[in-house]
């Protein structure tokens, strides 16, 4: 009785303490069914943070006298020190804004060779007359702020051949210098017309213009253009037009001769070779110019038409000298003549190449003639064969987009807007 009640007893106690090994011990399962874990932490709980860590695979403590305690169940915690559910989700980053436009973004660098047609074709004219010419035209730009900016001009040409119009062979000469305040925040007119306007100062910097006494150019230009869209299976284009009033300072209204000058060339209003400085006419009061530009681009490709056209009111002589002793005579009245206008045309056709963002090759066509020919007709504003009319090679320098080439950064704005900086002829005033 006594052997019966002690297995009895001991078999109570095993039993007893399988049962509490059996509630203490990590759950199992078998091979059909496991038994799934719910104190794992699942992983879109885990990247709530941020992290974005997958979930953890770190296999659990082995049994053993050292082992760490289990818990027997938990329900719905995680196995940081904080519940990642009460960890608000971090905001995607902000998208990187573009860099903000240099200040002498727009500044540029353009070099062109050119040559008379009658160079090549000698029955053009009557006199043969071959001319072969280079310029550099430096045009800076710097913008003050996002409504203001400054622009400069100006041309340096240098003549390799000795043509009849010139005694500069070998010689560089340089254009007036134009400075201009820009002001871009005009609101948009109808039609989508973007316009602009700007405060211009000549400086007598050509060999010219101080021959005419030149002292200071005000003046003024209103800008207007029409983005337009792709037609053709182009990438769009451009319209630009322009009006330009200047009205020169001399200190003479008289110019004067600073070397020997051929005559019969043409007279200034902003072509190349203006000199007429000894063909009786005085300095011009007031001149104004009207441009207009249209450029459309094909890939790569973006041809271009250009037109200038100039108008100069001269001064009159209001007293003239006695035959017998030279001294001054006024004009009597109603005696005074009429204000003399002179008109010129410059005409430019021309197809760009843009190789990068910083380079484009140019090759073209140009014509400038003065608008009443010398037998009293109407010129051809696009061709005549007593005009100046030359074919060019021609590049472009973007000189922001190269800097920033040269620095390994991104590239800057490529199109149409690159090689039509200023595209106006040798100013002299």
């Amino acid at each position: 009785m006594k052997r019966s009640s002690c297995l009895a007893l001991l078999v109570g106690g095993l039993s007893l303490t399988t049962a509490t090994a059996a509630l203490a011990a990590p759950p199992t399962g078998t091979e059909k069914e496991p038994v799934r874990q719910v104190a794992q932490a699942s992983p879109v709980a885990q990247q709530a943070d941020g992290s974005g860590a997958p979930p953890s695979t770190a296999p659990a403590p082995a049994d053993g006298p050292n082992a760490s305690p289990q818990p027997a169940v938990s329900v719905g915690t995680s196995t940081s020190s904080t519940p990642a559910a009460d960890k608000p989700a971090e905001s995607a980053p902000a998208p990187e804004k573009a860099p903000a436009p240099r200040p002498f973004a727009g500044s540029a660098l353009f070099v062109q060779n050119n040559m008379s047609t009658g160079t090549v074709f000698r029955g053009q004219t009557q006199d043969y007359n071959p001319t072969v010419e280079s310029s550099f035209w430096f045009l800076p730009r710097y913008a003050l702020n996002d409504s203001f900016q400054l622009r400069g001009r100006m041309i340096m040409s240098y003549e390799w051949t000795n043509s009849d119009s010139t005694t500069y062979r070998n010689e560089p000469m340089l254009s007036d210098t134009t400075l201009q305040l820009f002001y871009r925040k005009l609101p948009k007119l109808p039609f989508g017309i973007i316009p602009g306007v700007s405060l211009n100062a000549g400086l007598p910097t050509s060999k010219l213009s101080r021959a005419r006494t030149m002292v200071f150019t005000p003046g003024a230009t209103a800008q207007f253009v029409k983005p337009l869209p792709p037609v053709l299976g182009s990438d769009g284009g451009m319209i630009l037009a322009s009006v330009i009033y200047s009205h020169p300072l001399y200190s003479s209204r008289n110019p004067e001769v600073v070397d020997p000058r051929p005559s019969g060339s043409f007279t200034c209003v902003g072509g190349n070779g203006c000199s007429d400085l000894l063909s009786g006419t005085m300095n011009p009061s007031d001149i104004l110019s009207y441009a207009f530009l249209v450029v459309m681009e094909w890939g790569h490709f973006a041809p271009a038409l250009y037109y200038l056209g100039g108008s100069q009111w001269t001064y009159s002589p209001r007293e003239v000298p006695n035959p017998v002793d030279g001294t001054p005579v006024g004009r009597p009245a109603g005696a005074e003549p009429p204000t003399s206008v002179r008109q010129t045309h410059y005409f430019s056709a021309w197809v760009d190449y843009n190789i990068n963002t910083w380079l484009t090759a140019e090759v073209g066509y140009i014509h400038t003639t003065n608008a009443i020919t010398g037998g009293g007709q109407r010129a051809n504003p696009f061709y005549n064969p007593y005009g100046d009319s030359r074919v060019y090679l021609g590049a472009s320098f973007q000189l922001d987009n190269l800097v920033k080439a040269l620095q390994g950064g991104g590239e800057g704005e490529a199109g149409v807007v690159r090689a039509k900086n200023n595209k106006q002829p040798m100013w002299t005033f």
